[in-house]
């Protein structure tokens, strides 16, 4: 067995890894299986281990350009997975008019279930082989199916649903499973809608996602709701809505159905109206997908009920609007906690879903996850090149379980970086300020570019178009000070700014925003120019002899993030001071909330001891004895009241230090008990 490994997922061109415990297994299912049009299911029946545990599965999509070529319009593309059930599908083969007699065909039934979806983005330059693309191109996409480990057993089919009607492209998927303990350990998972539901109006779709009820099992710890939508057809589509999940009745999620960003996107340009936000998606883009934590709703031994509910609104005359929707509940059976991920690193990454915002020379953006039952309120990052020295960070904030946060982590030092080698180290631990419960999903590493070294002079060339008011553009040093702004120009008119820069590492952010589209069209977009409403601008870096340096397309959407350095060697910057690691003395939060109050009776204890818990409410609240070393050693979920006692044997545990800590609404008391 390889013990503590970094797993590369190079074998599957993958730049991000992931912690193992373990060894690691690849299956691989479609190998660039042509998605041709009309709409059809590509199914692979693949053989996945029967038994081992994984800490983690993920699913890597590469889309690709099929035969003939990609094609030129958004369609949606759907991963799932399906088992056989025991019963079975039957068919006519024929029937004999004369004998009365019908043949049939029988095939077991397979039931799916949803675990991914993607848009496709519009294929015409890769067709046309133009704006750097060719029909070669391909770009990944990751998912973290480990929730479906159950269905993920023996032998499985994996359908790839495309929903196009012009070909076409490719999909290559490869599950990459890492052995080790979950994080988290799965119940069930079980559907509750799988659709497409068209309508007229929030109620028609109402009348479609009706109210769902589900038993949940005895030793049910935790549960959460994971939705899947995108919004099609003219209002459904480019419309956004709430939806809205209630549980027993009571609404306790809302979140609005939009993608505002789709100008951000990473397969930029492309031949069609990628700028335009949309119910949940962008065209090129992974659809995201909502992770709702319904624990504090639900009763083990009791049955949940689960309804899927939008905003009341109107289809305008000759308007059309539908949903397709994909709804879990997933439940557990054992959680920690307290445990944080490092879900991403997001800068430095070479990897193509990041080019946005990459190469880089001063702050990384890594994004953390609450994989605990109590919410995050604090974790320590670490961060490192290879051949470089550690830096620290302490994020606080709140996430409730399943909820995640981009952090912006301060510059460092990249010098001692091992050239040969560029990778970088991220860390999160030390979630609520106690030693994190789940290791194995604190680092990743990902490999990256070097930022480009310009000279110390240069200039700004802008050419701006009919419609200058949409453009502004800052450049900043690594502390964050501005060295030039602009937001001021002349239609049709060349700016030349001319920079005199100091050695050190600097940020050139060019925005763009049009109030027609509500989002970022560039400065040269076929839209606009095809229909005379913008003309074309330019944007470039030049020598002062005037030679390029850097020329950017001007097809670019909302923004252009361009990071370099001057008067270092190559992406380096100048060196910073070595930090001391946080200290955690011992790793137990004590924040005393207002009006919580925890006493402990007797007090040192040697056979039980008696916790009186007075608030003005205890809601979704906590009572956790642990030792000194932050390991749990019971957990009491209490009842909504102001007051609470309950006594805790204590005569099993060895004589030492421990901890008593209620977690109520986002805060913490906690309170020493010594065993004698």
């Amino acid at each position: 067995m390889l013990k503590h490994i970094l797993l590369t997922l190079a074998v599957a061109a993958c730049i991000t890894s992931y912690a193992a415990t373990g060894d690691t297994t690849i299956i691989a299912t479609h190998t660039n299986t042509n998605l041709a049009s009309p709409p059809s299911d590509d199914d692979v029946w693949a053989v996945f281990p029967s038994t081992g545990s994984y800490q983690r599965i993920i699913m890597k999509f590469t889309l690709g350009c099929g035969t003939p070529n990609c094609s030129g319009w958004d369609y949606t593309v759907n991963t799932s997975f399906g088992k056989k059930n025991g019963a079975l599908d039957s068919a006519i083969v024929s029937i004999d008019t004369l004998a009365l007699d019908t043949t049939w065909s029988y095939s077991d039934h397979v039931e799916f279930i949803e675990a991914g979806r993607l848009i496709t983005p519009y294929g015409t330059y890769m067709a046309a082989g133009s704006n750097g693309y060719n029909n070669s191109w391909t770009h990944p996409y990751y998912y973290d199916v480990t929730d479906y480990i159950g269905i993920l057993r023996d032998s499985v089919n994996v359908r790839v649903h495309y929903d196009g009607w012009t070909d076409a492209f490719s999909a290559k998927i490869e599950f990459i499973l890492i052995e080790g303990e979950p994080s988290r350990t799965v119940e069930n998972v079980r559907e509750i809608y799988h659709s497409y539901m068209g309508y007229a109006n929030s109620v028609d779709f109402e009348s479609q996602a009706t109210p769902q009820t589900f038993s949940i099992a005895p030793q049910v710890t935790s549960a959460k709701v994971l939705v899947i939508m995108t919004g099609h057809g003219s209002q459904g589509e480019f419309d956004p809505h709430n939806i809205h999940l209630k549980v027993n009745s009571n609404t306790v999620y809302t979140h609005l159905l939009w993608k505002d960003d789709c100008g951000m996107n990473a397969i930029a340009p492309q031949g069609g109206t990628w700028i335009f936000n949309r119910a949940n998606w962008c065209p090129g883009e992974q659809v995201p997908f909502y992770e709702i934590d319904i624990t504090p709703y639900i009763i083990p031994g009791q049955n949940v009920t689960l309804d899927l509910d939008m905003d009341d609104f109107a289809i305008q005359n000759g308007e059309s609007a539908g949903y397709g929707v994909s709804a879990h509940l997933i439940t557990y059976t054992a959680q920690y906690n307290n445990d944080v991920m490092l879900e991403e690193i997001i800068s430095p990454n070479s990897d193509k879903p990041y080019l946005r915002h990459n190469p880089i020379s001063t702050e990384p953006k890594v994004k953390i996850k609450n994989m605990g039952k109590l919410p995050l309120t604090h974790a320590d990052v670490e961060y490192w090149v290879k051949g470089g020295n550690h830096y620290y960070y302490e994020w606080t904030g709140t996430l409730a379980p399943f909820e995640s946060a981009l952090i912006t982590l301060p510059p460092f030092d990249w010098n001692g970086l091992d050239t040969t080698d560029r990778i970088f180290y991220a860390k999160a631990d030390w979630p609520n300020s106690v030693p994190d419960e789940y290791t194995p999903n604190n680092e990743l590493t990902s490999a990256f570019l070097m930022a480009p070294k310009l000279d110390s002079a240069f200039f700004i060339y802008f050419k701006a178009n009919d419609h200058p008011e949409e453009n502004w553009y800052i450049v900043r040093n690594e502390a964050g000070d501005t060295i030039s702004f602009k937001n001021s120009f002349t239609a049709g008119a060349i700016l030349r700014d001319t920079l005199n820069l100091e050695p050190g590492s600097y940020v050139f952010d060019f925005n763009d925003y049009d109030a027609q589209w509500e989002g970022g069209d560039g400065i040269s977009w076929w839209l606009n120019t095809q229909n005379n409403l913008e003309t074309s601008g330019q944007l470039s870096l030049r020598k002062m002899n005037g030679n390029i340096l850097k020329n950017f397309n001007g097809d670019f959407g909302s923004n252009i993030h361009y990071e370099f350095t001057v008067g270092y060697p190559l992406g380096y910057n100048a060196p910073k001071p070595i930090q001391e690691p946080p200290i955690h003395s011992t790793g137990i939060a004590n924040v005393q909330a207002h009006n919580l109050n925890l006493s402990l009776q007797p007090n040192p204890a040697s056979n039980v001891v008696v916790v009186q818990v007075s608030s003005n409410v205890i809601a979704n609240a906590n009572l956790v004895l642990s030792d000194i070393t932050g390991k749990v050693i019971s957990e009491t979920k209490l009842a909504g009241s102001s007051q609470y006692q309950t006594a805790i044997p204590v005569a099993h545990l060895v004589k030492g230090l421990y901890f008593v800590s209620l977690y109520s609404n986002g805060t913490t008391s906690t309170k020493k008990l010594v065993v004698e």
